[in-house]
């Protein structure tokens, strides 16, 4: 029986190296406390910490009965306050566990002080019993209010105010006078452009539906990707298609990638019984976004590179449904609350393997003047290690890039990746190619752009 993404399952819920680390800060309790205390009305406690149990990994507790406070917060350590300005319109997210026993009572869940100004915010959700995950955006129209939960909506200045000078950011710990205990794990402060290699983890990404044995967690490979590292997840086959779930870097305010495009490398275990779907899905606020590719992925390395703007090939809802007006799309984009990419594409057993995804310019490389129809625009010329090919697709289809020396040989191997019709950057694998002139060829049966590229390497 072929399964199918029901979009109600939503409300259930190498390009070049990028250190997330260095961009980013988070917490995932891998090596212990990591500075994490607890924050009541009269005193700071040290929190539990287990080493295994996590979502996954390690992860810090407080037992309730331990704390003798009607209310007390998780409060983050040194590296999540300060100067955070980076962090607007991408996001904070976290992994919370409750065992309660007695009615939740109402307080803020998550509290960010700092210029002046207090900001708090009401999870949408109970937490009760296994791991629970949030994703909160990090600006003014995202359902913070100032001082209180009876507060203002607080204004773009004051967000600013808050993130460029903050003082302390908390998570709320007790939810009930009875409750048994509380967990956290994955703490992720988001600020680093939308661009994900996974060089050297797997980046916040997350499992969305039927894999990994309900962790939510993916397998990280430092090795055989695309290159470097990737991640990789195995289906349970209980039914429903797994996807990958985007971190916050992707989310939030994302009107500014609109023209530009969505990349991603995908590879899959087989090619037998396989079915359709929806291959990306962008959530907003009121409905939601979805692309569905001509063909699915191979068994190696599928590259795929979709514009984001409403004639691109995007549906409401549905790929049957309506295409979305402007207006529509960019109400999507400027509050994205979830980016999914298909992990699954056969019905029964199966893996899925994801690399190198990007939303937006390429990194690192200005953006040039659209190309003439029907030519090809490579930059910088010459190149050494990055060179991205910049052409205007007519129709949507699978392209065939090939780099060609002086000798007429194919350099590498050819590279195959997926266009939907409007302007492309694609990233073209030269890295480490010796000195020399080559032709770039990038076609199928309807276009082919040719351009010269000149490779000079550093000393």
């Amino acid at each position: 029986m072929k399964k199918h993404f029901t979009l109600a399952g939503l409300a259930m819920l190498s390009l070049f190296s990028l250190m997330v680390k260095a961009q980013s800060t988070f917490s995932d309790f891998s090596s212990g406390k990591e500075g994490w205390v607890i924050i009541g009305s009269n005193a700071t406690y040290s929190p539990g910490f287990s080493a295994a149990g996590g979502n996954p990994g390690g992860y810090i507790y407080a037992y309730y009965d331990s704390i003798p406070e009607a209310k007390w917060v998780y409060s983050a350590p040194s590296g999540f306050t300060g100067n955070k300005i980076g962090a607007y319109n991408h996001s904070l997210s976290f992994d919370l566990m409750l065992l309660v026993n007695d009615v939740q009572f109402n307080d803020p869940d998550v509290i960010l002080t700092g210029g002046g100004y207090q900001l708090v915010y009401d999870l949408k959700t109970d937490t009760i019993n296994g791991w629970q995950s949030y994703t909160l955006i990090l600006n003014e129209n995202a359902g913070w209010h100032v001082t209180d939960l009876n507060g203002i909506a607080p204004t773009a200045d004051i967000m600013k105010a808050v993130l460029t000078n903050l003082e302390h950011l908390q998570i709320r710990g007790k939810y009930s006078s009875t409750g048994l205990s509380s967990a956290l794990d994955n703490v992720y402060l988001s600020m680093s452009q939308s661009f994900s290699t996974f060089d050297t983890d797997y980046e916040g990404w997350r499992i969305f539906g039927d894999a990994q044995g309900g962790t939510g967690m993916p397998n990280y490979h430092s090795t055989g990707g695309h290159p470097g590292g990737y991640l990789s997840a195995v289906d349970d086959v209980t039914g429903g298609t797994w996807y990958w779930q985007a971190p916050g870097k992707f989310l939030g305010n994302m009107s500014s990638v609109y023209g530009q495009n969505l990349r991603f490398e995908i590879k899959q275990s087989g090619l037998n019984d396989q079915y359709d779907n929806y291959d990306v899905v962008l959530q907003g606020p009121s409905f939601n976004l979805v692309y569905n590719t001509p063909n699915n992925p191979d068994t190696t390395w599928t590259g795929y590179s979709i514009v984001m703007s409403e004639n691109a090939g995007w549906h409401r809802d549905d790929t049957l449904g309506p295409v979305p007006s402007h207006a529509e799309f960019m109400e999507v984009i400027s509050n994205l609350q979830m980016l999914l990419i298909r992990g699954e594409f056969i019905s029964g057993p199966d893996s899925g393997c994801l690399d190198n995804v990007s939303l937006g310019s390429i990194l690192g490389i200005p953006v040039c003047d659209n190309p003439p129809r029907d030519q090809m625009t490579i930059y910088p010329n010459p190149a050494s290690d990055k060179a991205i090919a910049r052409f205007y697709v007519r129709q949507s289809g699978y392209y065939t890039i090939s780099i060609i020396n002086g000798q007429g040989e194919i350099c590498r191997g050819q590279k195959i990746v997926f266009c939907s019709n409007g302007v492309q950057e694609i990233a073209l694998p030269i890295n480490a190619m010796p000195s020399g002139i080559y032709t770039c060829i990038i076609s199928n049966p309807l276009q082919t752009f040719t351009g010269r590229l000149i490779i000079v390497q550093r000393e």
